[in-house]
């Protein structure tokens, strides 16, 4: 029971994190660093999503959300092409600068990455491990061609933000590819390890030889 109220502390805790944007000097100054606006707001903009859909796990509302998701959402494929598009649209420079200079979209970039982070906590839980698989291994291939783009460029890819800045930002998400691959490569070796892997393998390796005449 402790823990559980312990658990429900922290996801409300983290869930509403994000209110501290709202203080413009801190906004100001996680924005102005490229590096702080992509691998800092955006993963707790996400996990915020995540942890509102937690802190809400038993209520009734969230239950006719869970149901309905259930429905749209087949095998966490849905929840999985929405984080997909998401963490690449916000990747494209062009779109950190808009957010910078619009507050519509500023409000769309905040909106996206709560939903994402909303949907994956349901989907997650029904992805099969062939998709989590699947699902690591194309953010870290994102990540990892941003990361090359941004520290291989010499020119200024986003107005707001200087050539140092895409550089350090562009070695941050290449070390979040690592981080992505290492999970890829981890839930590949798992699969190795199923039944139903070690099913596949048994009858070919019974497999009586070929007699020659």
């Amino acid at each position: 029971m402790h823990g559980l109220v312990s658990r429900r502390v922290d996801h409300g805790l983290l869930a509403l994190l994000p209110l501290c944007l709202l203080w413009p000097t801190l906004r100001h100054l996680i924005e102005s660093r490229m590096v702080l606006h992509m691998l800092v707001e955006f993963p707790v903009l996400f996990a915020a999503g995540w942890s509102s859909r937690r802190m809400l796990a038993n209520s009734s509302a969230c239950e006719r959300i869970r149901l309905a998701g259930a429905a749209l959402d087949w095998g966490g494929l849905t929840g999985a092409v929405l984080v997909s598009c998401v963490a690449l649209f916000w990747m494209i420079p062009a779109a950190l600068d808009a957010s910078l200079l619009a507050p519509k979209m500023a409000a769309v970039k905040y909106a996206s990455w709560l939903a994402a982070g909303f949907m994956m906590a349901g989907s997650w839980r029904r992805m099969a491990p062939e998709l989590v698989l699947f699902f690591a291994g194309n953010l870290a291939w994102m990540s990892a061609t941003a990361g090359l783009l941004y520290t291989d460029t010499s020119q200024r890819l986003c107005a707001n933000y200087l050539v140092d800045e895409q550089h350090t930002t562009g070695v941050g998400l290449i070390v979040l590819a690592l981080l992505l691959g290492a999970v890829a490569l981890r839930q590949m070796m798992r699969l190795g390890g199923t039944p139903a892997a070690q099913a596949v393998k048994r009858p070919a390796e019974a497999k009586p030889p070929v007699a020659t005449r």
